[in-house]
């Protein structure tokens, strides 16, 4: 054989182990990945819908804390997709770089969409999630990993039309209801790549998912989606109107006739109203809140009857209490917490905006989550 052409097939021989090698998901391997690496595509592709903390709830898609020490679809508090839960299988690293590469076929009908996460990104992508879900005892990396990628730190300078609408302004949502009416909230969106509003517990964030898409996440939303994903380009709206809807998406695949709309509100902060409907308080010491909650997997039914001197009592043995937070004489929002709730150890916490409880009447019924994940159905019956 030619000497050249034998050279030429040693070194791709070469070069093909060398690229085996570099993907090999082995402890050492991953303790060298490059940490600003993972945190910052982990930001850019993955906090829209996942949470890596111990005590941090799930969003859209399950909270990832230890997750390679435990099967596939075995979160008790998440409601996972039929396929996930038949998969008799435990996360390996290998397992986690090949799903999230291409999730419908690895795992086929699972529910989360394939977010085009670039192949060069998965390794250090994989190591971040398996050091920060506490799935390894590691020390910390050397380099400091900053909260937010690049690409968000420049759009400030980057798009200063753009940056200047979304964080110097109030955004405005707009949903249809069943009823043919429509529900509004505000969100702020922050230069630290947070998102707040008047909502009740309203949180999210938003990223730079690469140069062309402006991403942002919400949940907790009053209503039906009550959490969603958008991108959009990063481009400033010529002669922008205030006080006015300028565009409208689809949130959830498949309902395309169901649109949100987005006007912006000049300045910040914005509340739409003021304080809660003037019956409120009178209404609330009057009744019952029933409150279905979920608690491993079971629902727990407790009748809260919040009183006049700041406490909350049940007929279940549940107790709490509750404050207003705000100015002075312009409190504008209300936090409560339950304790003794059967089957939970520990107390839930929620907080919301009194804007919020506009139509106080009996048989009132929607659906929310506790800070430390819990979901529930409350209901307004009468009486005590």
């Amino acid at each position: 054989m030619n000497p050249w052409i034998t050279a030429l097939l040693a070194g791709i021989v070469l070069l093909a182990a060398s690229a085996t090698q570099a993907q090999e998901y082995t402890d050492a391997a991953l303790k060298q990945a490059d940490s600003i690496s993972g945190v910052q595509t982990w930001e850019q592709y993955c906090a829209f819908c996942h949470t890596l903390g111990k005590d941090q709830a799930s969003m859209t898609g399950p909270n990832l804390y230890q997750l390679f020490k435990r099967k596939i679809g075995d979160k008790a508090d998440f409601e996972y997709s039929a396929a996930m839960k038949n998969v008799d299988r435990e996360w390996t690293p290998e397992l986690f770089a090949e799903y999230i590469k291409d999730p419908v076929a690895t795992l086929p009908g699972n529910m989360m969409p394939a977010v085009n996460i670039p192949v060069d990104k998965v390794f250090a992508l994989v190591a971040f999630v398996m050091r920060a879900s506490g799935s390894v005892d590691w020390d910390e990396p050397q380099q400091e990993t900053p909260a937010t990628g690049g690409l968000d730190a420049e759009l400030q300078t980057s798009k200063p039309g753009f940056w200047a609408q979304y964080m110097e302004n109030t955004i405005k949502f707009t949903l249809p209801r069943d009823n043919g009416e429509t529900y509004s909230f505000v969100a702020y969106f922050n230069p630290d790549g947070t998102i707040t509003g008047n909502n009740r517990g309203l949180k999210g964030i938003w990223r730079m998912r690469d140069k062309r898409n402006f991403c942002y996440s919400l949940e907790r939303v009053g209503v039906h989606p009550y959490e969603w994903m958008h991108c959009i380009q990063p481009r400033a709206g010529k002669n922008l109107v205030f006080d006015t809807p300028v565009t409208s998406f689809a949130p959830v695949k498949g309902h395309e006739d169901f649109e949100i709309q987005v006007g912006f509100l000049k300045g910040r902060p914005h509340p739409l109203a003021g304080d809660a409907h003037p019956d409120y308080w009178t209404f609330l010491f009057a009744n019952t809140t029933r409150y279905e909650i979920k608690v491993n997997g079971k629902v727990v039914i407790v009748d809260a009857r919040f009183n006049k001197d700041k406490t909350i009592t049940s007929p279940q043995g549940v107790t709490g209490k509750w404050r207003t937070e705000g100015d002075a004489g312009r409190e504008d929002r209300m936090c409560y917490y339950l304790s003794n709730v059967p089957g939970l150890e520990g107390e839930l916490s929620e907080c919301f905006a009194l804007v919020l409880m506009f139509n106080p009447h009996v048989g009132a019924r929607w659906p929310a989550r506790f800070e430390q994940g819990n979901s529930y159905w409350a209901e307004i019956t009468a009486g005590r």
